[in-house]
């Protein structure tokens, strides 16, 4: 269901639907921010959002006039609420659920794992933005968005997003997506 913007708290992990719903696009909401615009004016915003960023997943073309964001900033970013929402529904991520609701939420949507204080979760967001230091770059499966803002909740980075999509839902599906991501950052280390 989705969720009011005046119902946001900083250090909420939200998410907004992209392309028909297939998959979403998530952030963790730190309410008042500086974001710095392409002239390099930093300006002080009240609905902040900070998420991970990879090429080609903003619809952005031209800088936002309240938070300067544009399609060209990848990594994580600093934008306005709008920027992240694109004009779709948003959505507030839930934590600390029992895996008989796991198994019949919709994948993306929730975890199991409890979450840090609020304010640890907001400073480890802007600890992120600061050091550009979230995983070596942008991978649609294994390093992406979701990753970010459940690592910024959690301390432990997992799309169930795309676990369930690919591997199924439920304990199953977050087995194979673990198993499958820990392959892949052995293949892929330096």
């Amino acid at each position: 269901m989705p969720v009011r913007r005046d119902a946001l708290n900083p250090g909420d992990h939200i998410f907004s639907d992209r392309f028909i719903h297939v998959y979403f696009h998530h952030g963790i909401y730190v309410g008042k921010g500086t974001v710095t615009k392409l002239n390099n004016e930093e300006v002080e915003i009240n609905d902040a959002v900070i998420h991970f960023m990879g090429v080609g997943k903003s619809n952005n073309q031209i800088p936002c006039q309240k938070c300067g964001h544009s399609s060209r900033r990848i990594g994580v970013v600093i934008t306005c609420l709008e920027c992240f929402v694109e004009g779709h529904s948003l959505y507030l991520y839930q934590y600390d659920v029992s895996y008989l609701k796991l198994r019949f939420k919709r994948s993306g949507t929730c975890s199991t794992k409890p979450c840090k204080a609020a304010d640890e979760v907001v400073e480890t967001a802007f600890d992120y933005l600061k050091n550009q230091s979230f995983g070596k770059k942008y991978n649609f499966l294994f390093n992406n968005c979701v990753d970010f803002a459940t690592c910024c909740k959690t301390g432990e980075a997992q799309s169930n997003q795309f676990a369930g999509f690919i591997f199924g839902f439920g304990l199953g599906g977050l087995a194979a997506y673990n198993i499958a991501k820990g392959i892949h950052e052995v293949i892929t280390a330096d």
